[in-house]
């Protein structure tokens, strides 16, 4: 496999590049607080959860659906309000009912394609450039 612009063969997939790349964080710690003079402690515990990533892992991200919580929310205040008397209302609702049926389409018939695309992709770590073989 070369690439596509310096013919290096230095590539890798975007879904290995992306993997290696991306680190799950969890940590927790333990706190011991003395008052002084023995009077009184407090204990406490902190979590920390997260994501830890490189650059190059962020430029070979896969593709992301569309979240349909934002357009459900919205049709949810609008139908609330229109209870209300609220004319506008009706407004938002439609918005919310336009969003979803919008993020639902990309969600069936883009995003299916646009991931199938990325885990065929290339990155090539001589020149950086990122192609479809």
């Amino acid at each position: 496999m070369q690439c596509t612009q310096c013919n290096s063969d230095n590539v890798q997939r975007l879904s290995l590049v992306y993997e290696q790349g991306t680190q799950n964080i969890s940590a927790t710690s333990r706190t011991t607080t003395n008052y002084g003079f023995g009077q009184g402690f407090s204990r406490g515990t902190t979590t920390t959860t997260g994501k830890s990533q490189s650059i190059t892992a962020m430029k070979a991200a896969p593709p992301n659906k569309k979240k349909i919580i934002i357009p459900i929310v919205l049709i949810v205040i609008g139908l609330f309000l229109m209870k209300q008397g609220e004319l506008w209302a009706l407004v938002i609702a439609g918005f919310g009912g336009y969003l979803f049926y919008a993020y639902f389409n990309y969600n069936r018939n883009v995003y299916p394609r646009l991931y199938a695309d990325w885990e065929k992709s290339w990155l090539c770590n001589k020149c950086g450039a990122i192609y479809l073989q």
